[in-house]
């Protein structure tokens, strides 16, 4: 293909569109050579609804982007690449691009301003093409091809073999083995090979086939680089992007307010915590040396896997798959037994197809787990302040020891960006302020939080500040300020009497005209007084105030108490 000027046609609901006539860039040989454009060298993709068309320029080794618009097309950068045979995948909005020669692909997410790769070039990992599979193409390629037919090993495959045919977006046609494969992505393994906070948390963030393990490793990551002590400012870039991304979502209507991560979910959250142990404990020489090895093309080095495949041929097996422990082997062999073919060593995974053909009811029929019932309705990776502080601030407040306040100035930075979106912070985050901030006795600290209202009132916060300062007469004096300043007077009543100033609740009662606290509080506090005058002022108080106190049963006890007093005191 020498021509380089292409009109490209839309096919829609109102008919078919024309594109505007487009020039692709092609780079000279030495040789001054006219370039040679391949159709292979050509990729039509839709990454987040916007249509992209990548131009493979194998002289200057860069895959080339161009944007179609209505009316226009216009080239949006130029991406490396380290093959002379590309193709490209394209699952959940993340563009895959497959290095043939190098058999590594490299991941990018085009929505970021960056052309960076979101990380290093991994490897694939083939799962699911189990035994059965091989018995059934086996068959089929028996049945077509006759006796004569060729002797396949469908015991052996191999990665990027010369038979696959990659089928925009995320489908691979495994030829010789007679499968069709579906790419997904390996999250886990994504976040564990980048050491960026910021741009991998984006990353999660956006997206959606597995909301729930996305926003799993936003919450490890989050709590890995707190527990490690990270710079405030890098934390706080950190929280800031899981803070705009929740906002952005409440604003489109995509976050749900029943999509919680579940704390039952152990297993998974030990294999998160250990990807995301690999990706932040990464130094900045491992990060040179992962730029270096992207821009050289040296892939010698065993990595973690990357995107995984599924067999969808299993819908032809009618009986269930072998769920049994698989023998991991190294892909240069090409061996097989019974699940899966990986890039690295990893012991003791297990063989779950992720196709199976439906069953009618019966014993024979697998219940959906509830894990995965769970993960089916979490939409959306968008995480909460109630996230943020049950699965973030408050597990790392259990573990951490002795000073504090590395906490607080983090707990203060979410604030600050949670305000900044005028997002609605939950009372249990300010609790958990006060009682960090009273365990390293830092009244002061907290009575200028208070005070310049960084944290809000609530009657939550006023209980704590009232615990809290039973060691500290002014923190305490702020709980009860803050409740009157919430309007909550009765409770401000009730907490008046417990602390023996029963005169002045009753005083604080008539003004605000409370009438919800029994008299009975008010007079045993004053019985316990041992003092006749105190209970004689609160009967009164009662019998002026309250129509027909005279005649219960309250007055008459207290009123034989009240002799009782006083004729000890005559004696």
């Amino acid at each position: 293909m020498q021509c380089k000027s292409f009109t490209g046609y839309q096919i829609s609901s109102v008919g078919i569109v024309r594109l505007p006539r487009f020039d692709m860039a092609m780079a000279k040989s030495e040789s001054n050579n006219k370039p040679v454009l391949a159709a292979e060298d050509i990729h039509i993709v839709t990454v987040y609804g916007r249509i992209y068309c990548l131009q493979l320029d194998r002289i200057a080794m860069q895959l080339h982007c161009y944007r179609f618009y209505r009316d226009a097309v216009i080239q949006q950068g130029s991406l490396p690449v380290y093959s002379n045979k590309i193709t490209v995948s394209v699952v959940d909005n993340v563009l895959l691009v497959h290095q043939v020669d190098a058999k590594v692909v490299i991941i990018y997410d085009i929505f970021a301003d960056s052309r960076a790769p979101i990380s290093a070039p991994l490897p694939l990992l083939v799962r699911g093409f189990s035994r059965a599979n091989a018995a059934a193409s086996q068959l089929m390629c028996q049945n077509d091809e006759g006796p004569a037919g060729k002797d396949s090993n469908h015991g052996e495959t191999v990665i990027y073999a010369d038979e696959w045919v990659f089928l925009v977006p995320d489908l691979i046609c495994d030829i010789a083995n007679g499968v069709l494969w579906k790419i997904n992505l390996d999250l886990e393994a994504i976040s564990a090979s980048s050491s960026e906070v910021q741009t991998i948390l984006e990353f999660l963030q956006r997206r959606k086939l597995e909301a729930n393990k996305a926003k799993q490793l936003c919450l490890a990551i989050a709590r890995t680089i707190i527990l490690e002590r990270r710079p405030v400012p890098m934390v706080a870039r950190a929280i800031d992007v899981l803070v705009n991304f929740f906002s952005l979502s409440i604003k489109t209507g995509i976050y749900q307010a029943g999509s919680k991560v579940e704390r039952s979910s152990t297993a998974s959250g030990s294999n998160v915590n250990s990807a995301v142990g690999e990706s932040i404990n990464q130094t900045d020489a491992s990060e040179k040396s992962l730029k270096q090895e992207s821009a050289s093309g040296m892939h010698d080095k065993s990595i973690v896997n990357s995107s995984s495949f599924t067999s969808d041929s299993e819908d032809n097996v009618s009986f269930a798959p072998n769920r049994g422990k698989s023998k991991n082997i190294n892909l240069s062999s090409s061996k097989q037994d019974g699940g899966y073919l990986v890039g690295t060593d990893i012991s003791g995974v297990e063989a779950q197809p992720s196709v199976i053909r439906p069953q009618a009811p019966g014993t024979g029929s697998t219940p959906l787990r509830t894990d995965e019932q769970q993960e089916s309705l979490v939409t959306s990776a968008a995480i909460s302040p109630d996230d943020l502080c049950s699965f973030v601030f408050a597990p790392v407040e259990e573990e951490i020891a002795g000073d504090s306040s590395y906490l607080v100035a983090v707990i203060v930075e979410f604030l600050r960006s949670a305000n900044l979106e005028r997002l609605k912070v939950p009372p249990n985050i300010y609790i958990l302020m006060i009682q960090l901030l009273a365990r390293n006795e830092n009244y002061a600290e907290l009575g200028l939080l208070i005070m310049n209202k960084i944290i809000e009132p609530s009657k939550e916060v006023a209980m704590q500040l009232l615990a809290s300062g039973r060691q500290n007469f002014q923190t305490k004096k702020l709980g009860l300020d803050m409740l009157r300043e919430l309007t909550l007077h009765h409770d401000y009543v009730l907490l008046l009497v417990q602390d023996g100033y029963y005169l002045e609740a009753l005083r604080y009662a008539r003004k605000t005209k409370v009438n919800t606290v029994q008299p009975s509080l008010f007079l045993e506090a004053a019985y316990a007084s041992n003092d006749s005058q105190h209970l004689a002022a609160v009967l009164r108080f009662f019998s002026d105030f309250i129509p027909g106190f005279n005649s219960t049963t309250d007055h008459q006890t207290y009123s034989r108490c009240l002799a009782e007093m006083n004729s000890v005191i005559t004696a």
